[in-house]
C-alpha cells in the first residue's frame, strides 16, 4: 500500500521542462597574443556575460589552414573575465603563416556565440639553441645558413666537440616574448616536440669528437639510435684493440672485415688498417659500424697523385654491410682500407654485399665523381675469373659464387697511373644462425636478413623452414604463397627460387632465379621483374623505386600468368605489411632481367578494367590514370598475361589487368 501511494504521488508531479535558446552569451575578446612562435603558448582574455541563462563553457580552438591543431575548454560559472592559454604546436614541415583562434561561448540553454581572431605563427628561428643536459651541463648549438629555399628559411643547428657516447637533455630556445617564456623541446614519436618533457637522447655509439644537429623544420636530431649518419672521429693505430660502448653484444654487430679483425669467439676487435684518423658511422638499430678515412679535422681523404690518401668504390649491386643504392655518391660510396703503404683493399661477400649477377663498380679518387681509374691506368690487372674489366675501368662480376668472400687489392706504390689490382678469396668470420629452407642453408645478408640462393621448388608443394621461430606467423606475399592446413603452400610455377628472410620484420621474399642463384631472365625462364615508384615490398616505405637491387620478380602462378597483389596505402605507411600499392601515385615498368635491358613495349594492352586505374605514359611507364586514386586499405591485384617473345628491339608486349579485389 505504501508503494502504491508513492507511485500515485509521483504520477501527479509535473515533468521538468528543459528550456533552450538560440541566443548565446555576450562575448568580447579583450586581448590575445597576436604574434608568437610555434611551440609557444598563446595567452588570451575574454569577457563573457549572459543576463538570461547561466553560463556553461568557453572553448578556444587554434586552427591552421582547415585543421584544428590545439583546443582548450574553460568552465564558466559566472559572468566576468576569463583568462587562459592555448598551445601553438610546433608542426613538422609547415611554413610560417596566420592561424585562426576561434572562441565559442555557451550557456546552459545551448546558446552559442562565436568570435574569431588571428595569430601570426612562425617557426622558432634564433641564432642558437641550448641543450640542457640532465647532469646540469649545457651545449650550445649554433644556427647554420644553408640557403635551403624549400624551407623558407634555415632551421638547422649544430655543435661539434668531444662528447660522451650518450647525452640526454631538452633543447631550449631563447625567450620568445617579453615575459621570458622559452620553448622546451623533448622527444616524442621519433621527433622533437614542444609538448614532451622526455629528454632527447643523442647517441654516437662511442665517445670522441662528433657533431650533434637539430633541425627545427623537420623536427629531427642526430645522432640518435638508429641513425646511420652519426659520426665520431677517432685516432687509431694498426693492431690496437677497439672497444665500442654501444656494442653491448658484439655477436650481434657487423664490423667491416677490411678495417677490423675479429677473434674466433667474437669477443675482441682489432684495427686492421694503418695508423690514422677515421670517422665512424654507427647504426645502433641495425647494429653495424661503417668506417671512413679522414684527416685530423674530420675531412674525408681522397687520393693524391703519388698513391697516398684513400680510393673509393662506387657502383651497383654492391654495398656494406649490405647492397646499397646503385651509383650513389653518398650512401653507395665505400672506401678501400689502407692496410700497408699505398696498398688498399675492399672485401665483399656474396650475396649480401655483392650480387651473384649484375655487380658493376669502379674505383674513384674521391667519394664522388671526378678522378677515376680507367683500364689504361692499370699496369697490372689480375681479376679473372671472378671479375672482368671494361675499357672504362668498370669491374663487373663474372664467376661469383654464393657464400664466398672476394677481397680486391689495389697497389698504388707506383702512383695512380700505374695501379695494380688483383683479387683473392678470403674467409670472413661470420656469426650465422642455422637457417634452412627446404633443407638448403641460408647465407647471412645482414644481421637481420638471411637468404637461400637457389631452391628447386615444385608448384603446390609445402615449403619447410628451420632455424626460425613460428614461420607460419610471418607475412608472405599472397601471390607466391598460401597458408593451408598442411603448411605454407607454394603457388608459383615450378623452378628455382631464392628466399630472403627478414628476421626483424618477419616476412619472406621469393624471387625467380637460375640454378646457380643468379637472377632469372625473360629470355630464358620467362621471368618478369618490376621496378618503379608507388610499388613496394613488403611496406610502402620500402618502395622499389628504380634501384636494381630492390626489384622483385612477379609470381608466375600458371604458365604465362603473373600476379602482384597488395594493399593501397600512403607513401609514409611503414606499418601495413603488404602495403604494396601507393594509393595516389604509380609509375612502374616491367623488365626482362634484374636490371636495365629487355623491357616492356610502349604499346601494352591494358584491359578495360585496368584503364579505370592505369595508363601508359609517353615514356612507356605504367602510371596512375588521370584524376584517379586507389581506395585506401583496399586490395588490388595486377595480372599480366599473353606476353610475346622479345622482338628485335629487346622489347616484349603483354596484356595487363588491374582491379580491386
Amino acid at each position: 500500500m505504501i508503494l502504491a501511494g508513492t507511485l500515485a504521488i509521483a504520477s501527479c508531479q509535473k515533468t521538468p521542462e528543459f528550456i533552450t535558446t538560440d541566443v548565446g552569451p555576450e562575448m568580447n575578446v579583450n586581448s590575445w597574443t597576436e604574434s608568437t612562435y610555434m611551440g609557444a603558448d598563446i595567452r588570451f582574455s575574454v569577457d563573457v556575460n549572459d543576463a538570461d541563462f547561466a553560463l556553461s563553457t568557453l572553448k578556444a580552438k587554434l586552427m591552421y589552414a582547415e585543421d584544428v591543431v590545439s583546443d582548450v575548454t574553460i568552465r564558466t560559472k559566472e559572468n566576468g573575465t576569463y583568462e587562459g592559454t592555448i598551445h601553438a604546436p610546433l608542426m613538422k614541415n609547415v611554413f610560417n603563416g596566420i592561424a585562426s583562434l576561434v572562441f565559442a561561448s555557451q550557456n546552459v540553454g545551448m546558446g552559442l556565440t562565436y568570435d574569431t581572431v588571428y595569430v601570426s605563427l612562425k617557426r622558432p628561428d634564433f641564432d642558437e639553441l641550448t641543450l640542457q643536459l640532465e647532469d646540469g651541463g649545457e651545449v650550445k648549438l649554433a644556427k647554420l645558413v644553408n640557403d635551403t629555399p624549400e624551407k623558407e628559411d634555415d632551421y638547422t643547428y649544430e655543435a661539434s666537440g668531444n662528447f660522451p657516447a650518450k647525452m640526454r637533455g631538452l633543447l631550449v630556445t631563447p625567450a620568445v616574448n617579453p615575459e621570458g617564456d622559452v620553448i622546451r623541446l623533448g622527444w616524442s614519436g621519433g621527433a622533437l616536440s614542444a609538448a614532451s618533457t622526455v629528454p632527447v637522447t643523442f647517441n654516437s655509439g662511442s665517445e670522441g669528437k662528433y657533431t650533434i644537429t637539430a633541425d627545427l623544420w623537420n623536427l629531427s636530431v642526430a645522432p640518435v639510435s638508429g641513425s646511420a649518419a652519426v659520426t665520431s672521429v677517432l685516432e687509431l693505430e694498426q693492431g690496437q684493440t677497439v672497444r665500442f660502448p654501444a656494442m653491448v653484444d658484439l655477436n650481434n654487430w657487423t664490423v667491416d672485415y677490411d678495417f677490423f679483425e675479429v677473434n674466433e669467439d667474437f669477443t675482441e676487435v682489432k684495427f686492421r688498417a694503418v695508423d690514422g684518423h677515421y670517422q665512424f658511422l654507427y647504426d645502433v638499430e641495425n647494429m653495424w659500424v661503417k668506417v671512413e678515412p679522414v684527416n685530423a679535422q674530420g675531412e674525408l681523404l681522397s687520393l693524391s697523385a703519388d698513391g697516398s690518401g684513400a680510393p673509393w668504390v662506387i657502383g651497383a649491386n654492391i654495398g656494406k654491410p649490405k647492397i646499397g643504392p646503385g651509383w650513389n655518391t653518398t650512401e653507395g660510396a665505400y672506401p678501400m682500407a689502407q692496410v700497408a703503404d699505398k696498398v688498399y683493399q675492399i672485401t665483399f661477400t656474396v650475396p649480401g654485399q655483392l650480387a651473384v649477377s649484375g655487380a658493376d663498380f669502379k674505383v674513384f679518387h674521391q667519394k664522388g665523381w671526378g678522378g677515376e681509374f680507367t683500364k689504361d691506368k692499370y699496369a697490372e690487372i689480375n681479376i679473372d675469373p671472378a671479375f672482368t674489366m671494361t675499357d672504362s675501368g668498370n669491374i663487373q662480376g663474372k664467376a661469383l659464387e654464393g657464400g664466398k668472400s672476394y677481397k680486391l687489392v689495389l697497389d698504388l706504390t707506383g702512383g695512380v697511373d700505374a695501379a695494380k689490382i688483383s683479387y683473392e678469396e678470403v674467409v670472413v668470420p661470420v656469426n650465422m644462425l642455422d637457417i634452412k629452407v627446404n633443407g638448403v642453408g641460408a647465407l647471412k645478408m645482414s644481421n637481420t636478413v638471411y637468404k637461400v640462393m637457389a631452391v628447386n621448388v615444385e608448384q603446390n608443394s609445402i615449403i619447410s623452414f628451420s632455424g626460425i621461430d613460428n614461420p607460419l606467423a610471418w607475412y608472405v606475399d599472397p601471390d607466391h604463397f598460401s597458408l593451408t592446413a598442411e603448411g605454407l603452400k607454394f603457388n608459383a610455377v615450378s623452378g628455382y627460387y631464392s628466399f630472403e628472410l627478414d628476421l626483424a620484420n618477419q616476412f619472406v621474399t621469393a624471387r625467380r632465379v637460375k640454378a646457380d642463384g643468379s637472377a632469372a631472365t625473360y629470355a630464358d625462364e620467362r621471368a618478369i621483374t618490376i621496378m618503379g615508384w608507388g610499388i613496394a615490398h613488403p611496406v610502402m616505405t620500402s618502395e622499389l623505386a628504380w634501384e636494381t637491387g630492390q626489384l622483385i620478380t612477379l609470381a608466375e602462378v600458371e604458365p604465362g600468368v603473373y600476379k602482384f597483389t597488395g594493399t593501397a596505402v600512403e607513401l609514409t605507411d611503414g606499418t601495413t605489411i603488404g602495403g604494396r600499392w601507393r594509393y595516389d601515385y604509380i609509375s612502374m615498368k616491367f623488365f626482362g632481367q634484374a636490371g636495365w635491358g629487355a623491357e616492356q613495349a610502349s604499346d601494352l594492352n591494358l584491359t578495360d578494367e585496368a584503364k579505370k586505374y592505369l595508363k601508359q605514359s609517353a615514356g612507356s611507364n605504367i602510371e596512375m590514370a588521370d584524376g584517379v586514386t586507389l581506395e585506401m586499405g583496399a586490395v588490388y591485384v595486377l595480372t599480366v598475361t599473353d606476353c610475346t617473345a622479345l622482338d628485335g628491339d629487346n622489347k616484349f608486349n603483354c596484356t595487363v589487368d588491374f582491379r580491386k579485389m
